[in-house]
């Protein structure tokens, strides 16, 4: 049952769109944006790929909104326990004692399931039901109670393929997707890698009780040309380990200890008479040959190419790639 104590959400400190480091056109079209639904109290989805940011954004709009006095609650939707899931969200009821979930516990706040799409199909029914009109029943007991929550979820994956494949309710999906905010990855906004680099370098010397270090040029650009799968997530960490190994309050290329993408040498002669769309297929099929061995199983390697789970399926079938037990 939810308390304070809980292993499956934390009460976070309130994070403000001051905290946002940005340069990019994208990121302040977002941040105007979500300004405007930080005031609202309707539900709010933020979609965008791990590392991007999407907690960070959800307390700046707590803390923008008329519920910022209040609790922030972050619940990693993937980390509660089947059996005792309804328990956690909404309380239980037995014979003359009773506990809470966290609705309950964050009445009048704001409540961040991260990973919605990780809720069983029957949680989110009930979910849908406290989205609607903020009743809700306690496991064991008839008796209707209520708590006036605002309600943020997230998901690293568009919601849209995890509905399309029946993972997500699809009243649930259109009920969340009326307030939607997408973060772009970090790829796609390089002008804010100096900035953040700059803003990240000063917290960390902080926490390691050093001098900001320094860098060279060849460093930041180093850093422009990365892809950054795990986003400012993996910008943050990467400067992190450089620090620890930097050498006269300098930090170099090697210490990022970076995993450079395999970049394949191309000759036409290689392509024989084959055409442009047999080409692309050998490609994905050999992609996807090399994805699968590190993500095994359809689920997790359709969240990290970021299309459906039935795509997926079809294009391993396609290519006569053997199917792993499901995880």
């Amino acid at each position: 049952m939810a308390d304070q104590n809980s292993q499956y959400f934390n009460v976070n400190q309130f994070g403000e769109f001051d905290d946002i480091v940005t340069e990019s056109p994208k990121m302040k079209e977002l941040i105007g944006k979500a300004k405007k639904f930080a005031l609202l109290d309707a539900p709010l989805l933020i979609q965008g790929e791990t590392g991007t940011g999407k907690e960070l954004l959800a307390k700046a709009c707590h803390h923008l909104s008329n519920r910022r006095a209040e609790k922030f609650i972050a619940v990693n939707c993937a980390g509660l326990p089947t059996s005792d899931a309804e328990s956690e969200m909404f309380g239980r009821a037995e014979s003359d004692k009773h506990s809470i979930g966290f609705f309950e516990y964050a009445n009048g706040g704001t409540v961040l399931l991260d990973g919605v799409a990780e809720l069983p199909l029957n949680l989110q029914a009930k979910l849908l039901r406290f989205l609607n009109d903020g009743t809700f029943r306690r496991v064991g007991e008839e008796q209707e109670h209520y708590a006036d929550v605002r309600v943020i979820c997230t998901s690293q994956v568009p919601l849209q393929h995890y509905a399309d494949e029946g993972k997500v309710r699809g009243d649930l999906f259109h009920r969340l997707n009326v307030l939607s905010l997408y973060i772009p990855p970090l790829r796609e906004r390089i002008e804010d890698i100096e900035q953040l680099t700059r803003s990240f370098l000063l917290q960390i010397s902080q926490k390691l009780n050093i001098s900001p270090p320094h860098f060279e040029q060849d460093f930041l650009q180093y850093l422009q040309r990365h892809h950054w799968h795990g986003n400012v997530r993996e910008l943050y960490n990467a400067l992190y380990r450089a620090c620890c190994l930097s050498e006269d309050n300098r930090l170099h290329i090697n210490g990022l200890n970076l995993v450079e993408p395999e970049v394949i040498p191309l000759a036409v002669a290689q392509f024989g008479d084959k055409t442009l769309d047999e080409i692309m297929s050998k490609f994905e099929e050999e992609v996807l040959r090399r994805f699968y061995e590190q993500f095994p199983s359809t689920r997790k390697l359709a969240a990290r190419l970021g299309i459906s789970h039935t795509a997926i399926a079809n294009k391993l079938k396609q290519y006569g790639i053997e199917k792993i037990k499901e995880i």
